[in-house]
């Protein structure tokens, strides 16, 4: 009798251990069941903030690109007035900063210009004293980092109908004829006054390749001053 007894016992406790491990596989099953709906539930988010940001990605501009290589000088020959030709002497000071040297024969300019991820901003705009045979130098990173923003140089998206400043996109995709090439998708930003009209052309790769002042004087005539890009020469 004691046998059958411990027999039994046996028995309740193999099969309570079984209940056990059936309401565990069961539990496990259920937790498992429901993290796969969570993360199916999580992925199409996932998914959608990804495709959101290699969209994101895919349309930001290199602004980079709207400027000539560096360390190039680039000729405009220019038309209408004596400094409408001039020199633009370009260096690449690092990722962010861009300068440049503008002599017309009769001034030298340091322009240095700040890129972010959406528009290029003129942050120095002065004249430099002539020290030949010596360049002008550069002002330090950590001085450009605390230089303000004078104007907007460029702002995208590059469509018709962008403003930024006293500049408005005004054409897109045209082609331009230069004395250095011909120009496929060149996109004009204009500026109006009173009594004139400005126009810069820009493409990538090189960045501005001609302006164009436009004047209308008191005999209703149109008095134009244009400067085009003629050459480029490595250092």
């Amino acid at each position: 009798m004691k046998r059958i007894l411990l027999i039994f016992a046996g028995l309740l406790i193999m099969l309570f251990g079984c209940q056990q491990n059936d309401t565990t596989d069961e539990n496990a099953d259920k937790n498992n069941d429901e993290t796969t709906n969570e993360e199916v539930q999580e992925k199409p988010n996932q998914n959608e903030e990804n495709n959101k940001a290699d969209e994101e990605n895919e349309n930001q501009v290199d602004l980079s690109k709207y400027f000539k290589p560096d360390n190039t000088t680039a000729y405009f020959l220019g038309d209408g007035i004596e400094y409408s030709t001039y020199t633009e002497k370009t260096v690449y000071l690092s990722d962010e900063y861009i300068g440049t040297l503008v002599d017309n024969g009769g001034i030298t300019m340091m322009f240095i210009y700040k890129i972010s991820d959406d528009q290029i901003d003129i942050i120095y705009r002065e004249p430099v004293e002539e020290v030949p045979p010596a360049e002008p130098t550069f002002p330090e990173k950590a001085e450009l980092d605390s230089m303000e923003s004078i104007e907007i140089y460029l702002k995208t998206p590059f469509e018709i109908g962008t403003t930024f400043d006293k500049w408005t996109i005004v054409e897109t995709d045209i082609t331009m004829e230069t004395p250095y090439k011909t120009f496929e998708h060149v996109f004009v930003i204009e500026e109006k006054g009173e009594d004139y009209i400005n126009k810069k052309y820009f493409v990538e790769g090189y960045g501005e390749i001609k302006t164009e002042f436009i004047m209308n004087t008191d005999q209703d005539e149109e008095y134009i001053v244009t400067s085009t890009l003629e050459k480029i020469e490595n250092h």
